[in-house]
């Protein structure tokens, strides 16, 4: 049998070791309950912004794993030391590597997150973006689905919203309408208080603003009324309108504007 020897164990090592432990659950303790205070107070934030449920969860989850990952760096660093700076720059081209190759998902990710924490629409709103338009039914952290007016559904990159411009048709329900009345110039020239008695009680027409009329313009012996009005429903109150001033006004010309 050989003989065993015995490796003297220096108690400087001994001690540095010790010290790191010591610091690294230091560093691992406070964390932990660093990183359960955070996630705390980021739900609390977003609760009082009143962001939806699964993205308060979401966040707060991220925030706390952000925050714990760091604690394993700083106890990676504890133990390695000279090294860490190795570890990390491999790390980092890993990240890098790994960016640059789900970068679109990334970013439609990250603007998910946006759409559900700012909400510059919710579902149920009537929305433009992108040359399409529809109804929002579904926000998920990558995409948008929209139903447009003739039941096709649109999946929209949340990206998409970060460099486009959006219409939310739905914010505000009041929009107004116009349409244009064109009458023979010899005729009694049209007052606007009879325009405005012809749209008050049409369906969908709202009372306030009152209806307004322009002349535009008067050529080839045709007078132009510009008749803008504000409504809720804007192709139902412009069929109404235009069959109103039909009625009021037979020997003239009603078009959409």
């Amino acid at each position: 049998m050989g003989i065993l020897r015995r490796v003297p164990i220096d108690p400087a090592v001994v001690f540095e070791y010790a010290a790191r432990t010591f610091w690294a659950l230091v560093v691992i303790i406070v964390m932990l309950l660093l990183a359960r205070v955070v996630r705390r107070t980021t739900m609390r934030a977003l609760t009082r912004g009143r962001a939806q449920a699964n993205v308060t969860i979401l966040l707060g989850n991220l925030v706390q794993v952000a925050v714990v990952t760091i604690g394993v760096l700083l106890v990676l660093a504890i133990y390695t030391r000279d090294a860490f700076g190795w570890i990390l720059g491999s790390f980092s081209v890993v990240g890098i590597v790994l960016g640059l190759s789900l970068q679109d998902i990334l970013k439609n990710f990250l603007a998910g997150i946006w759409v559900l924490v700012e909400r510059p629409f919710r579902i149920g709103d009537t929305i433009e973006v992108g040359g399409y338009s529809g109804v929002v039914e579904e926000i998920t952290f990558r995409t948008t689905l929209l139903r447009t007016v003739d039941a096709q559904q649109v999946i929209v990159p949340n990206g998409t919203f970060m460099t486009s411009s959006v219409v939310n048709l739905t914010r505000f329900p009041t929009r107004r309408a116009s349409l244009w009345l064109v009458v023979d110039d010899a005729s009694k020239p049209i007052a606007a208080d009879d325009v405005r008695s012809a749209l008050r009680e049409t369906s969908g027409v709202a009372k306030e603003p009152p209806p307004s009329v322009e002349l535009r313009s008067v050529t080839g012996g045709k007078a132009s009324y510009l008749v803008t009005f504000w409504t809720a429903e804007r192709d139902a109150a412009l069929s109404a309108a235009v069959a109103a001033l039909r009625a009021r006004f037979p020997q003239g010309e009603v078009h959409g504007g």
